[in-house]
């Protein structure tokens, strides 16, 4: 699974020639008509502005993360989306953390008929932890806000893949995602 982190971004640099070959794609992908879409993808964090490796220069396996998404678009420029967001768990001898959230919010697209269609995104992010130290066991939740920028690369006519940077808050803690997710337009 760690080759797979550190070749990720190749995977996509690689990725960008096809897509831009894609702008016919791209058109009936953003401009078909479709208006629901769906996807889902893995992700990688961190917490207030830590390195994303360990000590050992590798990316820890506690810190990646996995997520479900569906938005409806309400124009060609304004989608609500929802996600459902694992952000993994961490564990020390018999202590342990876990978080997941839900999302909603609204994404923005910026130059939607391109096979590179750039998006910003704010929202709400009800979140839960739960927390397991020396053999005692408490659960928080929260609401707080989810920003996020990302790609989006058309794939086909109702295809994309996406990338994206987001930033989650829990109370206090800062949470960075970086993740790469597949879309199916409707």
């Amino acid at each position: 699974m760690n080759n797979f982190k550190r070749a990720l971004p190749f995977i996509m640099l690689c990725a960008m020639p096809f897509a831009a070959e894609n702008s016919v794609a791209a058109d009936k992908a953003y401009n078909s008509g479709s208006s629901y879409y769906l996807g889902g993808g893995i992700g990688y964090g961190r917490m207030n502005g830590e390195d994303f490796t360990n000590t050992n220069g590798d990316l820890s396996k506690s810190r990646t993360s996995w997520k479900a998404l569906v938005g409806v678009k309400m124009n060609n420029a304004l989608s609500l989306e929802g996600q459902y967001l694992d952000f993994g768990a961490a564990n020390r001898n018999s202590d342990r953390i876990q978080a997941t959230g839900w999302t909603a919010g609204v994404v923005l697209d910026f130059f939607k008929n391109s096979a590179i269609a750039p998006y910003g995104k704010i929202g709400a992010l009800m979140w839960e932890t739960d927390h397991r130290f020396n053999g005692i066991s408490r659960s928080q939740n929260g609401t707080d806000i989810a920003l996020g920028l990302g790609l989006r690369f058309a794939v086909g006519d109702n295809m994309a893949i996406r990338t994206e940077y987001e930033r989650f808050t829990m109370d206090d803690t800062d949470i960075d995602s970086l993740s790469a997710a597949f879309q199916y337009n409707f």
